[in-house]
């Protein structure tokens, strides 16, 4: 016992001396700036009052009805639970007045988790630079846009990226365990989204480069893929019970079908294949680099290249197999910019290259380091102001829904802004089970139609009982001619204006009579 009490005794000094070492660190201090900054340039842009949509909302349906339930809900198809699992264990702890509360906690989370990211940055950096160099790295990775714009939305690409980012992070680490601990990261990773098995190959390749000395590197990753499967064959057991299907290994065998199945077609063939994946991917990639990565991660390739270093290694492989699931998005004709949102923390590792050899080329080092850091900020400023969003067109879009919910079964399409009438029609009283919520608003599709009559008539046997017509340029030339024009159509009564309840999205909804549109 006496021997326990000085072994805890000697544990507790060394905490607390590791912790004055940090807190009396500059680079500790730095970072702490770094994080609040970004957090708070986050919330300068958050959505408040903007509901969710898409695949966020169905992440927060799925938490919601753990909340309730006290257990994993069935009549969900999509994989990727762990992201609601987590959110499920803050929606429990927090209470809620409405629906939104729970859904701005949600996009609240992913900001912070975001945030977060750059402490298992910083420790990656710190493989390859110094404190300050390092410093420079997580404020690359903080800063990112397309970072930041990505945490708002409640998705799972920000805990995806922090557990992609910690497992790299331990593996790389010099501590006994800290191997094991990433590969507990990375089936973490695997629930969370499914493309996180491709980290698993990642680690399975560094393992072998960095034990291939070792006697005992079998019994060893023998051990680290024993906790990869204690973590990861729970959470299959539960989807399978729930959904169906484990959501991992199917959905990798689906994805390599459907890869085989596009290759071989006589209208595409491989060559189409991966030509359409390549180009795609490297536009997006171009993209995402924006505004600044853009000028410094290709030239810190290059000079990763030359150098040949094993610990290079560890950042070529890791890129390589981490854009294979965007590779194959592109290849299918996938639109989204977010699959490539992982690679943005080892690009940012990559242009600390150029900026190092650039400090080390001038006298003026510290002059340097800052016009660079005030480049990053200024840009990054410019690019969010230029691509903000228009919240307030989303929130005006939502109280349409609302309207729309109340007095119409059956509407056109008007996307983007349809997508609000899911959670415009949420009751007021929460939480309820998702499988209680009545939607009982159609949405006909506007698709093959050239004229308003046509549409009609196509839509009077489909639930169509109202038009929503806005000003958007890209709805069909017939429903615009309405918004402008609406009293060459006798047979549509307008019940709403924007403009009257003050809107700056200007809309207006139409009743149609059957009777008079029939006489015509």
């Amino acid at each position: 016992m006496i021997q326990l009490k000085d072994i805890l005794n000697e544990n507790s000094m060394k905490l607390q001396k590791t912790m004055r070492s940090y807190l009396s660190n500059k680079a500790f201090a730095v970072g702490c700036i770094v994080m609040v900054s970004s957090l708070l340039i986050r919330l300068y842009y958050f959505p408040y009052g903007v509901p969710l949509t898409l695949d966020a909302l169905m992440y927060f349906f799925y938490a919601t009805d753990i909340t309730i339930l006290k257990n994993f809900p069935t009549g969900y198809h999509f994989p990727n639970n762990g992201w609601p699992t987590l959110l499920s264990v803050f929606f429990s702890i927090m209470p809620s007045h409405g629906f939104l509360d729970h859904m701005m906690l949600q996009r609240l989370i992913s900001v912070i988790i975001s945030v977060l990211t750059v402490i298992p940055l910083y420790f990656l950096c710190r493989k390859f630079f110094d404190r300050t160099y390092s410093i420079i790295g997580i404020t690359l990775f903080a800063f990112e846009p397309h970072i930041i714009q990505n945490s708002l939305l409640g998705i799972t690409e920000p805990l995806y990226i922090f557990l992609v980012t910690a497992s790299l992070c331990t593996f790389v680490s010099k501590r006994p365990f800290a191997t094991y601990a990433s590969f507990a990261f990375a089936a973490f990773c695997s629930i969370v989204r499914y493309e996180g098995l491709v980290l698993f190959a990642v680690l399975t390749m560094l393992f072998f480069i960095k034990y291939r000395h070792e006697r005992k590197a079998i019994i060893r990753y023998a051990i680290a893929v024993g906790i990869f499967s204690m973590i990861i064959l729970p959470m299959m057991y539960v989807r399978t019970q729930t959904i169906g299907s484990e959501g991992l290994v199917n959905h990798v065998v689906a994805g390599g079908n459907v890869a085989v199945d596009l290759s071989t077609k006589e209208s595409s063939g491989p060559i189409m294949f991966f030509g359409n994946g390549l180009f795609n991917f490297f536009k997006y990639l171009g993209w995402i680099m924006l505004p600044f990565l853009v000028f410094l991660a290709p030239i810190g390739l290059i000079l990763i290249i030359k150098k040949r270093q094993s610990a290079s290694a560890t950042i070529l492989i890791s890129l390589v197999i981490l854009s294979i699931p965007a590779f194959y998005a592109y290849s299918r004709y996938l639109q989204e910019t977010r699959y490539l949102l992982v690679l943005i923390p080892l690009l940012s590792i990559l242009s600390l290259y150029p900026i190092k050899k650039l400090e080390n080329k001038t006298e003026r080092k510290k002059l340097v380091l800052i016009i660079i850091l005030v480049l990053v900020l200024t840009s990054t400023v410019v690019f969010l102001q230029v691509k903000k969003y228009d919240y307030d067109r989303q929130r005006e879009s939502f109280m349409l829904g609302m309207e729309i919910s109340h007095i119409a079964k059956g509407v056109n399409d008007f996307y983007p802004e349809d997508v609000y009438l899911v959670p415009a029609q949420l009751p007021d009283h929460w939480p309820i089970l998702r499988s209680s919520i009545q939607n009982h608003i159609l949405i006909v599709p506007t698709d093959g139609f050239n004229s308003l009559e046509k549409y009609i008539e196509f839509g009077k046997n489909n639930g169509l009982t109202h038009l929503v017509v806005d000003d958007s340029p890209t709805r069909p030339s017939f429903l615009r001619d309405v918004l402008y024009n609406s009293h060459s159509y006798p047979y549509l009564k307008q019940v709403f204006d924007s403009s009257d309840a003050g809107f700056k999205y200007h809309a207006k909804i139409y009743e149609i009579d059957y009777n008079k549109f029939n006489l015509e």
